[in-house]
């Protein structure tokens, strides 16, 4: 290469370093920001659900309820210790955002129960009084406040005093998050920054620009790896009385294996996404359910209970009980039983003690079974193209937190792309869907994007990104005012 090409390839890389620094720029700032969300985010003072003492041997039968309430077709239901005294029925009609709430004893409708119920369940995550909660509100879709990384809907939030909200689902007893003022605008920044997000809502083209610039931005780490190795030696090059263009061609040259892992990763995370399967509400039958199949069920205490599908049919699904009497280990902890943003807490797969049966035939069911059946539904696939079932009791590996939903059942397929399902056996839902080439990208994001791989502690691994990410966010400053003095 001669002087005039590389004279030439030098103002081509300077033109692409102004042009796509801002966005180096963008991204490393925000990456230093993902550690402080982290950080900083607040904390619940419970993990777990509260426990219930569910005695329900001479409470009103749910048939017999339903029917009592002419209640012939729904969605939803479980049983719910809302006092020490008090156990109701949580009934969600078809195609409905809030629940009602039946007392067990009378079948009368408790008014604005499940209102109380996420104000019940809002204090016990949060520690504080009944006196400091300021509203409560359903929510129905996703915000800047509670984005679509939450997974789930519908949701209760709980707004307190202190500026504190509690996003918690009362289906399932569980919280989904909380956050305040500082973190909603820390992660509208982020998602600006680092994924040219705002609203939580994306827009036309924006995975098409995001990964032309990606294109952009490893030609230039290219381009500069090239010319840092063609002119480092040359004397018309050598910057021994230039500290400042010293200081950023040697950070640059420094920082590029770093920027390479960031910018591959990033490119095959954006570039994989895929449309989920979307998952089937169940409306349930009244006429259904037996009077055996429930006498059978709380024929002791129990710790939960709720309908679930087992499977579904065309226009309905078929119904089970599914139970945990007193004394066995909770099957249901929160989504935050371990800290969020922890995405690779790892555990043993053992199956929670928990029994189901038919809601009508009162027949012993196993949840794999049930699973597989519900797979079957949602792939349109007959039960032989199913491979082996497995219980996850625990975030790690290709089932990390940000699928927020535990316990559930992975089910393989025989399909091509070897796809994997995992589903919640207690509401039934697709929690995820992977195939061979998402679990690729999972592996690639986690080592190359996040660096699980350290053998070091979350925390000092979130300094040392953080730390790269703003030596980058200095070395592109540096560029920038290299250039503006040339001027």
């Amino acid at each position: 290469m001669n002087a005039n090409q590389l004279k030439k390839l030098i103002r081509l890389h300077r033109y692409f370093g102004m042009v796509l620094g801002i966005l180096v720029l963008f991204w490393a700032l925000t990456g230093v920001l993902h550690p402080i969300m982290s950080a900083t985010q607040p904390q619940p003072v419970k993990r777990m659900p509260p426990s219930q003492e569910l005695d329900l041997r001479s409470a009103l039968a749910v048939p017999q309820l339903l029917k009592q309430q002419q209640i012939e077709h729904f969605s939803a239901l479980q049983a719910i210790q809302l006092q020490s005294q008090q156990v109701a029925y949580r009934v969600l009609k078809p195609y409905q955002d809030m629940a009602e709430y039946y007392d067990s004893q009378t079948g009368q409708l408790i008014q604005g129960a499940e209102q109380q119920d996420a104000k019940r369940l809002a204090l016990w995550y949060t520690g504080l009084r009944e006196q400091e909660i300021v509203s409560t509100t359903l929510i129905a879709e996703f915000s800047d406040d509670y984005p679509s990384v939450n997974r789930l809907l519908p949701i209760w939030r709980v707004d307190f005093s202190n500026g504190l909200r509690a996003y918690v689902d009362t289906s399932q007893s569980r919280l989904s998050t909380l956050s305040n003022d500082q973190k909603m605008w820390m992660a509208r920044i982020f998602r600006l920054g680092h994924t040219w997000t705002w609203g939580n809502q994306a827009w036309t083209g924006q995975t098409l620009l995001m990964q032309i610039a990606l294109i952009g931005i490893l030609v230039l780490i290219f381009m500069g790896i090239g010319l840092f190795f063609k002119i480092h030696n040359r004397k018309n090059h050598r910057l021994g009385h230039k500290p400042m263009r010293f200081l950023h061609r040697y950070l640059s040259i420094s920082l590029s294996v770093f920027m390479l892992l960031w910018v591959i990763s990033g490119f095959y995370h954006v570039w994989q996404k895929k449309p989920d399967i979307q998952n089937i509400q169940p409306v349930f039958n009244t006429e259904d359910l037996s009077l055996e199949a429930w006498q059978a069920v709380v024929s002791q205490p129990l710790q939960r209970l709720s309908l679930v599908p087992i499977a579904f049919n065309q226009h309905q699904a078929q119904a089970g009980w599914l139970f945990q009497p007193i004394g066995q280990n909770p099957m249901q902890g929160s989504m935050t039983a371990v800290k969020e943003h922890d995405h690779h807490t790892h555990g043993k797969s053992q199956a929670p003690e928990i029994k189901l049966i038919d809601a009508h035939t009162v027949n012993i069911l196993d949840a794999l079974q049930q699973s597989r059946q519900l797979a079957a539904s949602y792939l349109n696939l007959p039960l032989n193209q199913l491979g082996q079932s497995t219980w996850i009791t625990s975030f790690g590996g290709e089932y990390g937190f940000i699928n927020k939903r535990l316990p559930v059942i992975k089910i393989e397929t025989t399909l091509a792309n070897q796809l994997r399902l995992y589903i919640e056996p207690s509401s039934g839902i697709i929690a995820a869907q992977v195939t061979q080439q998402d679990a690729l990208e999972g592996f690639s994001f986690a080592y190359l994007h996040k660096w699980t791989w350290l053998p070091i502690d979350k925390t000092l691994r979130d300094i040392l990104l953080a730390t790269l990410a703003g030596l980058i966010a200095v070395m592109v400053m540096l560029g920038f005012w290299i250039q503006t003095k040339k001027h």
